[in-house]
């Protein structure tokens, strides 16, 4: 979900609502991009773990229904 650098960032410090702008708002862009890839990457790495969970316990002949009360 990247955003175009177009859009307004905005950020509370106490009371006061401050615009990111310049290099602050590109800096704020770029670690969001890299956060979201890192959770991107969490995800697929954890779906991989349960899809090979799954495979084994199949092998172990083990009923789908079996298998989602063990994951």
């Amino acid at each position: 979900m990247v955003k175009s650098k177009d859009e307004q960032i905005f950020v509370q410090d106490g009371l006061k609502r401050i615009e990111l702008t310049g290099e602050a708002k590109d800096a704020f862009i770029a670690d969001r991009a890299d956060t979201q890839a890192k959770q991107d990457e969490q995800l697929k790495a954890l779906e991989t773990q349960r899809a090979l969970k799954v495979s084994a316990y199949t092998k172990l002949g083990l009923t789908p229904d079996e298998i989602d009360a063990i994951l």
